[in-house]
């Protein structure tokens, strides 16, 4: 089988179902993405790397004409979509389980129906040439009811780099791709972008990371502040988290675009600290704590919620928080922290009691991924073929 990968991300899921692709001999694999160059020089690339798997730089021709010479059978995506299908058939793998929403078929999902019919043909009605990937029943019935995808269309699969996730990496083989020592704890502050400030609701940012820092530093663990693309962020933001980069030297900073896997970030980390960014329904594979920053003052307040769209950054007014949320923060697999002091308490925890989100974890995958059992991968693999083979009896 011809694969073409369309990657908006190259990671996570998409990267560990390439993995997985590139080790089967029956299956030839081509990935398009922004920047083939920053992505070799990623950790995962050097520990695992790609051997049969082509990395393509994505060229403007390419949303028409797909790769000149190579001819897919089917194309996996993880959010966008090529102006004209490269294949017969198309699967979504989309880019992660999390509580922000709503994505209702004729709001913000609108144009993506748009771009799948455009490519593939309509996806709210049964389309032999089209698969939307499901991580479990919850999230199934969510794709059909307000999503507007048929159900013929869709598939549980899972998350194809829970597979990936739940096996521990030893971390000296990832020692190398970091400045500082991976024997000391590792916190992992990956918050989302969509509420602005992580901490406006508690204070401001400048005080209470400086706080946050300063606390970690003296208990001597390391800190990996991972956040969204650099350009989703105001300048003087940017100034200000290059600022803490300098002056603690427990932090190593990253954004997605400069650094896009995250893969070693997620197995070298002991607690993770997130405002609900769907990376968290990814690490409850490894079973180690997470810290949840409940993200607003008040579920029924207004806010200004920023998206991201092709004219760029917009912010857009919302009525409540509960609007955009299709999972409730309380539905979560770790601990989930209502102010500043609670959420330092609640780290500490988790630094001190590695053991103490297991059974939360497990029970959130039990119940929402499909249970993250180690067949996600040949569960996609078996929607690939499937739909490679209806795609061809429609032509």
């Amino acid at each position: 089988m011809n694969v073409l990968v369309w990657a908006t991300t190259f990671g996570a899921d998409l990267w560990s179902l390439a993995r997985y692709l590139d080790q089967r001999p029956d299956c030839t694999v081509r990935v398009v993405l922004d920047d083939p160059a920053t992505f070799r020089r990623e950790g995962v690339a050097h520990l695992f790397p790609l051997d049969r798997t082509k990395l393509i730089k994505r060229r403007p021709w390419h949303r028409f004409v797909g790769v000149p010479g190579f001819r897919p059978d089917i194309t996996v995506m993880d959010n966008r979509v090529p102006l004209r299908a490269p294949s017969p058939a198309g699967l979504m793998l989309w880019h992660g389980f999390g509580w922000r929403g709503p994505n209702n078929a004729d709001g913000d999902f609108a144009w993506l129906h748009h771009s799948i019919r455009s490519a593939f043909g309509d996806a709210r009605v049964p389309n032999p040439r089209f698969r939307w990937q499901c991580f479990g029943p919850w999230d199934l019935g969510h794709r059909t009811a307000v999503s507007g995808f048929a159900p013929e269309n869709c598939r549980l699969i899972g998350a194809v780099s829970h597979d990936d996730l739940r096996i521990p990496l030893d971390r000296a083989l990832a020692q190398p791709f970091y400045p500082f020592d991976l024997k000391r704890k590792t916190v992992l502050l990956a918050p989302t972008w969509h509420y602005g400030e992580v901490f406006a609701h508690w204070g401001t940012d400048a005080d209470l990371f400086d706080r946050l820092l300063a606390h970690l530093h003296r208990r001597e663990a390391n800190v990996i502040l991972r956040l969204h693309d650099s350009f989703r962020f105001p300048r003087p933001y940017r100034r200000f988290l290059d600022d803490l980069a300098r002056r603690y030297p427990n932090v190593l900073l990253k954004f997605k675009d400069r650094h896009p896997d995250n893969f070693l970030d997620l197995q070298v980390a002991d607690v993770l600290v997130t405002n609900f960014s769907s990376i968290a329904n990814l690490f409850y594979a490894t079973l180690r704590p997470t810290v949840h920053v409940y993200p607003v003052a008040s579920a029924d307040e207004a806010f200004m919620e920023r998206q991201y769209t092709v004219f760029g950054v917009r912010e857009k007014p919302v009525e409540s928080a509960r609007f955009i949320w299709k999972l409730p923060p309380e539905d979560n697999g770790g601990l989930l922290a209502h102010d500043f002091d609670e959420m330092m308490t609640q780290i500490d925890r988790g630094l001190d009691e590695p053991d103490c989100c297991r059974d939360r974890a497990q029970d959130f995958l039990d119940r929402h991924m499909l249970g993250a059992d180690g067949g996600n991968a040949e569960r996609a693999w078996a929607v690939m073929q499937e739909v490679v083979t209806t795609a061809q009896a429609a032509r």
